[in-house]
């Protein structure tokens, strides 16, 4: 049950409290692999981000802060994917006492292809949305392939993504323009975990991940072979085991899953 003052959300088990911020989609429904296998040790929490108006960063980074604070918690694990692991990193540093730890996954800190991000908000806002689901089908079916997303997560994927909405869509892009929180990695101190797939085909998560990693005190990186940006969503990726084996992590790259 929520207050007016905080987003939907959806709990699911019972332990320590967990809240998943999702990518671009902003459903929170993609997180349902992870749930199933955390649910028996964490309480999970996923939730809609904001669809509608020019939301901020901050607006995002409250909302989260307004989750916690409902469930009557001081701190949570808070992870982030994609877009979400940037709203995740924002949270940390407006939020440091409430987050327990950290896991951001296929993120970044500053998005270095400004072109390509500028280009897809300007037609994002130039065409009709229904104009680029074509677009985006096809991106997301190599995306899906890379990571070996069974037809039947794929039809569920399919699904979610369709409830978003052009405006949301163009407003995260331009959040994502606008990010670079660069230079404030180094004030981060909460545990944190960078996992990235080594074929992920939109931004060069390994890359990024070792980079954060580097400015930041308590940071690790879990590298997935053969993991792309859907990598929650495949089979190399499971977060209890990564969670359950926190202090175990290396800079090296390995395998995860089957």
């Amino acid at each position: 049950m929520t207050s007016n003052t905080t987003p939907r959300y959806r709990v699911e088990g019972s332990g320590p409290l967990l809240i998943y911020v999702a990518g671009l989609d902003g459903t929170g429904e993609l997180f349902f692999k992870q749930a199933q296998r955390l649910a028996p040790t964490h309480r999970i929490v996923t939730y809609r981000s904001r669809d509608h108006g020019r939301f901020t960063y901050e607006d995002l980074t409250d909302d989260l802060a307004g989750i916690i604070r409902d469930l009557g918690e001081q701190q949570a694990t808070v992870i982030g994917e994609s877009f979400g692991g940037t709203v995740a990193l924002s949270f940390a540093l407006r939020y440091p006492q409430m987050v327990e730890r950290l896991v951001v996954v296929n993120s970044f800190s500053r998005f270095g292809k400004r072109f390509t991000i500028k280009l897809g908000g300007m037609l994002a806002s130039g065409l009709p949305f229904r104009l680029l689901w074509p677009v985006r089908r096809a991106a997301s079916i190599l995306g899906l392939l890379v990571d070996g997303v069974a037809s039947e997560d794929r039809r569920f994927f399919w699904r979610a993504i369709r409830t978003v909405s052009g405006e949301a869509y163009l407003r995260r892009l331009q959040l994502i323009e606008e990010f670079d929180v660069e230079h404030r990695l180094s004030e981060i101190q909460t545990p944190t975990l960078f996992i990235a797939g080594d074929r992920d085909l939109l931004i060069p998560s390994v890359k990024e991940a070792h980079a954060m990693t580097r400015r930041m005190p308590n940071a690790s990186v879990r590298v997935i072979k053969g993991g792309g940006h859907a990598c929650l969503l495949g089979s190399r990726v499971r977060l209890d085991e990564l969670l359950a084996g926190w202090n175990e992590y290396s800079d090296e790259p390995c395998r995860v899953g089957r």
